[in-house]
């Protein structure tokens, strides 16, 4: 990771951090109560709030994956491209975290620590909340091996990354089935969304065939 995307990360946890002092030294006795209320939905709000922005972050960087794997651009337009690509998933998986850490404070369910990390044992929605919980793993565990990549070699990193789309359709799935507030919109923006990601698919695949059909002319001559 370069390390422009480390002080965009800070900086971005750094705003977060600033605002929590901010509101600590002013509404924080006013909201503190709302929040201990039993009947408060503030938790949940924010779970479902922190997931559907992780899930756009999320389809941004598969995007953007897509398309600089597939060598669709080129040039300068690349490289920051390359770098919205880092920051978007990392930025994800905050918004993921916040997602999952929200729930604890969420007074119908109750879950505990455990049922948070381990997958399938959310006692609300279970199969659909564990398959998210599976996308989250599998999410961090993608951007992690860029970490390690100089010791995992590039051929392995390459080949891990392709869980990402792994990550991006258990994420689709589990916002479509564990989601108490999905509609007739929910269902067409995921939709929409979805299909860029399939066009860019197949815009991969004709480049990458047009480039081996070159190569193979060439060699023939």
């Amino acid at each position: 990771m370069r390390l422009r995307t480390v002080l965009a990360l800070g900086a971005a946890a750094g705003v977060g951090a600033a605002s929590g002092a901010l509101w600590a030294s002013s509404g924080a006795p006013v909201w503190a109560a709302a929040l201990a209320a039993p009947e408060t939905k503030a938790f949940w709000y924010a779970s479902r709030s922190t997931g559907w922005v992780s899930y756009g972050l999320l389809w941004l960087a598969t995007c953007l994956g897509v398309s600089l794997s597939g060598r669709l651009t080129r040039g300068s337009t690349a490289a920051v491209l390359a770098e919205l690509h880092r920051f978007s998933a990392g930025l994800a998986l905050v918004f993921l975290g916040a997602h999952a850490l929200a729930l604890l404070g969420d007074r119908y369910v109750q879950p505990d620590g455990a049922d948070i990390l381990v997958p399938f044992r959310f006692p609300e929605r279970t199969a659909w909340v564990g398959l998210g919980q599976l996308a989250a793993y599998v999410a961090a565990a993608v951007y992690g091996s860029s970490w390690v990549r100089r010791r995992t070699g590039y051929r392995f990193w390459r080949g891990l990354h392709y869980a990402a789309f792994g990550a991006y359709g258990l994420g689709t799935v589990h916002l479509l089935g564990a989601g108490t507030d999905v509609g007739p919109a929910t269902g067409t923006a995921v939709a929409a969304s979805a299909a860029v990601v399939a066009v860019l698919l197949g815009l991969r695949t004709w480049d990458g065939s047009a480039r081996r059909a070159s190569r193979g002319e060439v060699t023939g001559r």
